[in-house]
């Protein structure tokens, strides 16, 4: 491979790997880095072509070196530009304000379960010319529509979420019924894309019409990319099987349409440039039809390049493709990185133009495959793809979603044949059902599209049923492994190695991976980890040590429970108890789910007048208590919890490997509490303790949303001023023995 011959690959992926690096580990002295090594890299190159005579030096390494440090710095400059002069006028101009707006509704309302999502493009702003996404979330229906033009007043913030940046929405809002206004003005907002927007909506409601709920949102999720009617439950199946990629729009699903058309129309139309032109007119329409979604553009750029290359008899290069399309979703608006599918889509593109076709090959050679057995090349073409594809997402999905999927191969192996069978079905049935004369025929795409819905469903459920399906990657190990097995790989590149070195670098690998994993298998089970979980308005808290897990309370908001059961399940197969100290949802929310996930052990209900419908099948032991009452619980070899019950409140006391805990529920009162418990390392609450000032503790853990914080933070800050918060996310503390405890 020469150098200049991939030269828009080094600059695309390049200039996409510094943006999204900048992007996600924003800070100062981390630009100032890559900045001083993007110049470095340009000098040193510069440096070998000015010695090239005196010293014997590759003349495409000094061509690499200039290249990549060249876009580097581009890069650099390029979101320290936009960030400056594009975002940040935005925020301070606009941030933290009540504001009148007049645009138009820019997207399809999104409608959840208790709320509905609204894009505006506001184009006048305190009746100044302006032209800004607002994201507004509003409990009630604001009654209107899509593309309708609206007059508006609430108070806007700064959005937070990356994918939110990457639409270029900066400002976010929640509206108030009492305090805000909003108006439609009975006017629409005519664009080519309300086009798009329509027909996305008449394709959704066929769906509906033709398929039972369940099938229809899986069709709707693989062939729009709509998951809002998708059930939890499905949705976390399919992450806990690493398959997520299946219910996303991305370049998979536009290749298989691209395919089936050239595959219908190649025999009826010869001429070259009319195919090609009607193959990038359905590429477009489809990239219109799911929103111009980054991972679709990405596909219909590479798909573009390649049939308009064949139409005047040229190939095209796989990277040179991918890097083009790189500098097109990025040239504009450097936070298109902020879209987490789009940096996957690209990382599993480039997996499988690299390393699909030698995977390939040396399973062939490995089997002694020489027939030309289509099935058989088939299977192990889908095998090869999808591994590439597997390995190249690994470092991303670790960094971003701290977990992977052992099992993503042999999965996607079974359920991909069957996703290119619904999303033809589907496409097919949704565009015939709106064609009153052959609409009939759509019933028969329905009923494929219905079975074979119904089979990836069940394939996905049996995957992610199987322990340690996903298993949680956040482990210094596991990053030390990735960093090392990237370092092997770019060795192997750049001495161009063959058979042997792979064997040794493959062996390497694994077994850093497995002393790493021992090695903190060891260490785990000399430590115990307390979490308390974001849940909202509740407490849920687990204890951790080595292979057991117990939790002391788990209840909060509905949409967090899933969250939960998703993070635990990476580490655990089993609960050995779970401790309901009060039966308010606040406290026991939780239970009826992970008891349908998890293998429970033990579960101890306060009141023995409980409600015990969701434990009537539950197979393990249930103790309850009430009155007042005190015992002794060994939740794992490193902790001990005490439960003490006075005047029907709960009190837990835990002494985690020598550093105590105090966790009391709401309506507690310290003043009843004997004295020897008021002492502690830590205190847990997510409401006002009376007689706070009888107690001495460390530190504060409060679990609870901003809003609840801020009303209870005067009261708690009286009890100490160090306070752990649960508000921006899960509160952690490892108990390494004694006084070492470690905030992560």
């Amino acid at each position: 491979m020469k150098f200049m011959k991939r030269l828009l690959a080094t600059v695309g992926l390049t200039y996409l790997s510094v943006l999204s690096a900048v992007f996600y580990f924003a800070n100062g002295t981390f630009t100032n880095i890559i900045i001083i090594l993007s110049a470095l890299s340009a000098f040193v190159g510069i440096f070998f072509k000015v010695i090239k005579n005196k010293i014997r030096i590759n003349k495409s390494l000094s061509d690499l070196l200039i290249t990549v440090g060249l876009t580097s710095f581009a890069a650099c400059i390029a979101i320290i530009l936009y960030s400056n002069f594009i975002y940040e006028p935005v925020i301070v101009n606009y941030s933290d304000k009540e504001l009148n707006i007049e645009g138009y509704i820019s997207e399809e309302i999104q409608k959840n379960e208790n709320s509905y999502v609204y894009i505006i493009s506001a184009d006048k702003i305190n009746s100044n010319s302006e032209n800004v996404k607002i994201r507004l979330i509003s409990r009630v229906d604001l009654k209107c529509e899509d593309f309708d033009r609206i007059d508006a007043k609430f108070t806007v913030s700064k959005a937070e979420n990356g994918y939110n940046l990457s639409k270029g929405i900066y400002l976010t809002a929640f509206y108030d019924e009492e305090n805000d206004s909003f108006e439609s003005m009975g006017e629409k907002q005519f664009s080519l894309y309300s086009i798009a927007v329509n027909v996305r909506k008449a394709m959704k409601s066929s769906l509906d019409a033709l398929l039972p709920e369940n099938t229809s949102s899986l069709c709707k999720a693989v062939l729009l990319g709509d998951k809002q009617a998708l059930p939890y439950d499905i949705k976390d199946d399919f992450s806990k099987a690493g398959t997520s990629f299946l219910i996303v729009v991305s370049g998979m699903h536009l290749s298989i349409i691209a395919g089936f058309i050239l595959f219908l129309l190649k025999n009826i139309i010869k001429n070259r440039y009319a195919l090609a032109s009607i193959i990038l007119a359905i590429v477009f329409c489809f990239m219109a039809v799911t929103g111009f979604t980054p991972s679709v553009v990405r596909s219909g750029i590479m798909l573009i390049l390649t049939y308009c290359s064949k139409a005047v008899f040229r190939r095209t290069d796989g990277l040179n493709s991918l890097g083009t399309a790189a500098i097109v979703l990025t040239l504009l608006n450097p936070f298109a990185v902020g879209d987490i599918g789009m940096l996957l889509s690209f990382s599993a593109t480039a997996g499988i133009v690299l390393w699909a076709n030698k995977i390939e090959i040396f399973l062939s050679r490995k089997l002694r495959l020489t027939g030309k057995n289509k099935l058989i090349r088939g299977a192990l073409n889908l095998i090869s793809v999808s591994l590439s594809a597997s390995l190249w997402i690994i470092p991303i999905t670790t960094i971003a979603f701290h977990r992977v999927s052992p099992f993503v191969v042999l999965t996607a192996f079974f359920a991909e044949p069957i996703v290119s069978v619904i999303l033809i079905c589907a496409m097919l049935a949704s565009l015939l059902y709106l064609c009153p004369v052959i609409s009939f025929f759509a019933y028969i795409f329905a009923l494929g599209a219905d079975v074979f819905g119904n089979l990836l469903l069940r394939i996905i459920s049996l995957f992610a049923s199987i322990p340690y399906s996903c298993v949680n990657s956040d482990k210094p190990y596991f990053y030390l492994w990735l960093i090392f097995t990237a370092l092997l790989v770019v060795i192997g590149y750049a001495i161009k190695a063959k058979g042997f070195y792979v064997r040794c670098a493959v062996t390497a690998s694994a077994v850093v991976l497995t002393v790493g994993w021992a090695v903190y298998a060891i260490i785990g089970n000399n430590s115990a980890t307390l979490k308390i979980y974001n849940v909202g308005s509740g407490v849920t808290a687990s204890v951790e040590c080595g292979s057991n897990i117990s939790f002391i309370s788990c209840g909060g908001a509905n949409s967090s429970a899933y969250q939960i059961i998703e993070d635990i399940s990476g580490d655990f197969s089993s609960i050995d108890s779970i401790i309901i100290p009060n039966t308010k949802l606040k406290y026991s929310k939780y239970l009826p789910q992970l008891m349908s996930e998890f293998d429970v052990s033990n579960i101890l209900v306060y009141d023995n007048n409980t409600d015990k419908k969701s434990l009537k099948k539950y197979g393990g032991k249930i103790d309850t208590f009430s009155g007042d009452c005190h015992f002794t619980i060994n939740l794992n070899s490193l902790t001990t919890l005490e439960v003490i019950n006075i005047d029907s409140v709960t009190y837990q006391y835990l002494n985690i490997n020598g550093s105590t805990v105090l966790f009391v529920t709401s309506k507690s009162d310290i003043a009843k509490l004997p004295e020897k418990y008021r002492t502690c390392d830590y205190l847990l609450v997510d409401s006002n303790v009376k007689n706070s000032n009888l107690l001495s503790c460390k530190n504060v853990i409060f679990s609870g949303d901003k809003n609840l914080l801020e009303s209870k933070y005067n009261s708690i800050k009286e009890i100490i001023d160090n306070i752990y918060t649960t508000s921006d996310g899960v509160a952690e503390l490892v108990f390494s023995g004694g006084s070492n405890v470690k905030d992560k």
